[in-house]
């Protein structure tokens, strides 16, 4: 395992805290239904809009800028370029890329065939909580990253 897994991440307890609020104030859901593992869409019942809705609740409660980070990568993957998509299933580097901050995705049996629909389904609390984490954590060697407003 490197240092850039997702399950290497150690995650602050305020963090989570955090995003469980933004999830539940955005999602109307009680705060009992949303756990590390919980999936956004298909556990939480959260859409495309709600996602961006949460990321800037997660950015402006934790004076960070998550939304510039992962999240970006992944609304920004050109589904049509043959570098992210071959015969209808994400590449090779893409899937790695996604697995840092994507706990759900080591459950995926078949990496060589995971869908754009697929993709979105295993996004977590738990990925949420990593990104936000990894976006406080000072860089190697540096100050803190986080960008007060």
């Amino acid at each position: 395992m490197t240092d850039t897994d997702a399950a290497s991440v150690d995650i602050p307890p305020h963090v989570v805290e955090a995003v469980k609020r933004c999830i539940v104030e955005s999602l109307a859901v009680e705060a009992d239904a949303v756990e590390l593992g919980s999936r956004l869409i298909d556990d939480l019942g959260a859409d495309s809009l709600d996602f961006v809705d949460i990321v800037f609740m997660v950015d402006h409660e934790l004076h960070i800028r998550a939304r510039e980070s992962e999240f970006n990568f992944i609304t920004r993957l050109d589904f049509s370029s043959p570098e992210v998509m071959k015969e209808g299933f994400l590449t090779g580097p893409v899937v790695a890329r996604l697995e840092t901050w994507l706990p759900a995705l080591a459950a995926v049996e078949d990496k060589t065939r995971v869908t754009p629909r697929q993709l979105f389904s295993l996004i977590t609390v738990e990925a949420l909580c990593i990104v936000a984490a990894r976006r406080l954590a000072p860089p190697a060697g540096g100050a803190g990253s986080a960008a007060p407003e």
